[in-house]
């Protein structure tokens, strides 16, 4: 009896195993599929472009680089969605304002994809 107490509230030994491996399964098969998606040359254009507006932004110093930051930022939001990076890296939507972190996320994500 004590042991169907147990069950029955929902919080015996494989209830508890249950709900902390089940939900990583999950995780990680959804993963295997996204990565599958990914177009990696697309995915290597779109960065190259970005890398290149980077630059950009770089030499124009203090002249006014409002529109190649809206640019940069557009086409980061673009990689984002187009590619559903955030299934292939956890934090990168977090780190999306910082641009050179972003490109190293990307590039990571791409190596992991080739």
């Amino acid at each position: 009896m004590a042991g169907n107490g147990a069950n029955s509230n929902g919080i015996g030994f494989w209830s508890i195993l249950n709900s902390i491996t089940f939900p990583a399964i999950v995780f990680i098969n959804v993963k295997k599929e996204g990565l599958g998606k990914l177009d990696v040359q697309k995915l290597k254009e779109t960065l190259k472009y970005l890398e290149s507006k980077q630059r950009e932004l770089k030499r124009q110093n203090q002249n006014d680089t409002r529109s190649l930051e809206s640019m940069i930022k557009y086409l980061k939001k673009d990689m984002m969605e187009q590619h559903t990076l955030d299934d292939h890296h956890q934090l990168i939507k977090q780190e999306i304002k910082d641009t050179e972190t972003f490109i190293e996320n990307v590039k990571n994500i791409i190596k992991i994809n080739s």
